[in-house]
């Protein structure tokens, strides 16, 4: 299957005339779509003792991150603890009310060349128009697509971003990754087309969907476009 893209106006330069690659994702592999591919290319491992393996191996890796360790794995990506909060002074310590630790982590170097080697595109002429949030970022924690944090400015960019705020089921909204009501921010100081800037709203600790819903072109259906990490409190 090729990974299909379209291309869409980038509103982050100034020129008209720049387009920007824009992935269509197919869907979403998780360990049992893992183990499944793995035993119909061939595997004589029972889809059962792959998953024991996978289970393992995450909590290996986590148990290595808590040492402190940089996790190498098998070059597709490498995993690293970090601290996230802003120190007073050399001689301040870790609070757990103003700093926090995180997990960051990078695409291995063999994995991207491998990608790049291989991948067979195949452009989509037309897809339907939604708004496309790429990026979250956390002023407090200098972050991008992990970390949410409460009261603080957050800013959103990406393409399509635009709603109009007298419609009360267009705008931003947080959703709790585990179910329930969806959260707006408590405020609005930026929106615009490639970028909104908020003041995050005040969410319980938790994992979050970051959606951005809106009509499209003055049209009369809800279009929602929907950010691919899950951001953190």
């Amino acid at each position: 299957m090729p990974i299909r893209y379209s291309l869409l106006e980038n509103h982050l330069t100034g020129d008209p005339n720049d387009y920007a690659a824009h992935v269509q994702i197919s869907g979403s592999a998780d360990l049992n779509a893992i183990a499944d591919r793995m035993t119909t290319q061939g595997s004589t491992t029972t889809k059962a003792d792959i998953l024991a393996v996978l289970t393992d191996a995450i909590t290996t890796t986590e148990g290595f991150l808590l040492e402190g360790y940089r996790v190498n794995f098998g070059g597709l990506v490498q995993i690293f603890p970090r601290i996230n909060g802003v120190f007073n002074g050399p001689d301040d310590k870790f609070d757990k009310n103003r700093h926090k630790v995180e997990v960051g982590a990078n695409s291995g170097a063999e994995l991207r060349k491998a990608i790049r080697q291989s991948a067979v595109l195949d452009k989509v002429a037309k897809v339907t128009p939604a708004p496309i949030p790429i990026s979250f970022a956390d002023l407090h924690t200098a972050t991008h697509n992990t970390t949410i944090t409460p009261g603080n400015i957050g800013t959103i960019t990406g393409y399509k971003l635009k709603y109009d705020q007298s419609q009360a089921d267009e705008g931003i909204f947080f959703v709790p990754a585990g179910g329930g009501a969806a959260v707006n921010p408590a405020a609005i100081q930026k929106n615009k087309p490639s970028q909104l800037v908020i003041l995050n709203p005040a969410l319980p600790a938790g994992d979050y969907h970051l959606e951005v819903r809106a009509r499209m072109l003055n049209g009369s259906e809800l279009r929602i476009g929907r950010l691919e990490a899950t951001l953190t409190v």
